[in-house]
């Protein structure tokens, strides 16, 4: 097993081929391990760390070899499944919470989470020692590695370890070097150690990441910053809150970026030119696999939930739209498809991802209020705000709630409609609710333990490294 591991292990850091020396995504990468001294100047760091971006965007190609991007399976449908507002018949498991380790989904997950570590691992590891660098250009580069870890890190520890238990054994396989056939063998680290990595990269990232990178799909400081403060009200410890309150005003009052007038427009009309986007993954040129998914073969569908997650919201008439085929009638997913839904046609947006967008930054804060057992108004002001930008003119019953209880499931809510089908956040936000609200006919009375809140480590891992304990509730083989 070690063998068939180890030439896995040998696709995940890919070094992309630049068409000259400019600091761009323009062609996929090749996969090729980079475990070497193949970092000589700027250039050729440039060129490595491209390929870590490619991970970051989980750039692969379809099923016709075309370069794609496949942030969906990853961030969009995955979770939303999950979270009970998409549906997928064949996504094995995840629709029911009957998922195991063998499963296709978590395999999936997993690999791009630790594909996406190894490859920062191997660019951090390659760019320390190069001495043909500037030092502030070395700077922003290993902040933007380690950004990059941390968001990989992140991701693995929101699905596989038991990241709301601080003093849980159950954390990640911390990996801080590039993986190779002698150290693929190691143990899970502890909630607490996985958090401190988590943090410590992302102080890091803040330190050298600029204020505004050379293009939007490149890290900086403010994805940083947004990213802690997730981090940080999912770990919810101590002096958690009070900091993500301060992570996201620094943001939401310091930063250039500003919500979209309508949040539609961002989908439909701007794209990646609207001021709320904090961060994108850039597709390529002629890639349309999104779009056929969604649209032409309908394979991820908005389920009753959804439906009605949405009554009475503005969001209703495009978010998803009734379409009957032969005769059964099915809710289109048409967040980033603004045609046509009965005679479809391409639409250069539908194939966008947008890993950050500012109201986040507005409904941790609200969130972060609500559980710190503060004075809920500036709350209030700050989940109103967000619905007016939905289309939202009345706000009685934001107004009405007086418990900081009741008022997370309202902010919650909002999350779950805001980014559903986007980047996770759906099904992050559900779970920091107590089991007994998130069992609720409402969001998933299928959760029949807190077993199902965490994804089984698949079978890839279990079976090539002994020492990784498969969490509770699911068996190791």
């Amino acid at each position: 097993m070690k063998s068939s591991y180890k030439k896995w292990l040998m696709l995940v850091l890919p070094a992309c081929v630049l068409m000259g020396c400019k600091k761009e995504l323009n062609v996929l990468p090749t996969d090729r391990q980079v475990d070497g001294n193949v970092i000589i100047d700027a250039k050729s760091a440039a060129t490595v760390l491209n390929g870590v971006y490619y991970r970051f965007a989980n750039a692969s190609t379809d099923n016709n070899g075309i370069p794609s991007l496949k942030w969906m399976g990853v961030f969009e449908t995955t979770p939303s499944i999950l979270s009970g507002l998409l549906v997928n018949k064949n996504r094995d498991g995840l629709n029911d919470f009957t998922i195991d380790r063998t499963g296709t989904a978590t395999a999936t997950k997993w690999s791009y989470g630790y594909s996406l570590v190894n490859a920062a691992n191997g660019f951090l590891k390659n760019l320390a020692p190069a001495t043909n660098i500037v030092d502030d250009i070395k700077k922003q580069m290993n902040a933007e590695g380690r950004f990059l870890r941390a968001f990989g890190n992140a991701d693995l520890l929101f699905h596989y370890g038991q990241y709301r238990d601080i003093n849980s054994k159950y954390g990640i396989i911390l990996r801080t070097e590039f993986v190779n056939s002698d150290n693929i063998e190691q143990p899970r680290s502890s909630v607490k150690e996985s958090y401190d990595a988590i943090i410590a990269d992302l102080d890091a990232a803040i330190a050298g990441l600029p204020l505004r990178n050379t293009q939007l799909y490149y890290a900086n400081v403010w994805v940083a910053k947004l990213l802690k403060a997730r981090v940080l009200m999912n770990r919810g410890q101590g002096t958690d809150y009070a900091t993500v309150i301060s992570l996201t005003d620094d943001i939401i009052k310091n930063s250039k970026f500003k919500l979209e007038g309508l949040t539609k427009d961002i989908f439909w009309v701007k794209g990646f030119q609207s001021e709320e986007v904090m961060m994108s993954a850039q597709p390529f040129p002629n890639e349309n696999d999104k779009y056929r998914q969604y649209q032409f073969y309908m394979q991820y569908i908005g389920t009753p939930k959804l439906t009605k997650l949405m009554t009475n919201d503005p969001r209703l008439d495009w978010t998803y739209k009734p379409v009957t085929v032969r005769g059964v009638t099915s809710n289109m997913f048409t967040k980033y498809y603004s045609g046509n839904a009965s005679v479809i046609s391409f639409t250069p947006l539908s194939v966008n991802a947008y890993p950050f967008r500012l109201t986040e930054a507005y409904l941790l804060q609200a969130e972060a209020i609500a559980l710190s057992g503060g004075n809920l108004a500036p709350a209030k002001t700050q989940l109103k705000e967000v619905m007016t930008h939905a289309g939202f003119t009345e706000f009685g019953t934001v107004d009405g709630t007086n418990s900081g209880e009741a008022f997370q499931v309202l902010v919650v809510q909002e999350t779950m409609k805001n980014f559903v089908g986007e980047n996770g956040l759906d099904w992050l936000a559900l779970r920091r609710l107590p089991l007994l609200t998130i069992q609720l006919p409402d969001f998933r009375p299928e959760i029949k333990s807190a077993t199902s809140l965490l994804l089984p480590l698949p079978a890839s891992e279990l079976d090539a490294n002994i020492k990784a304990e498969q969490n509770p509730g699911y068996a190791r083989n």
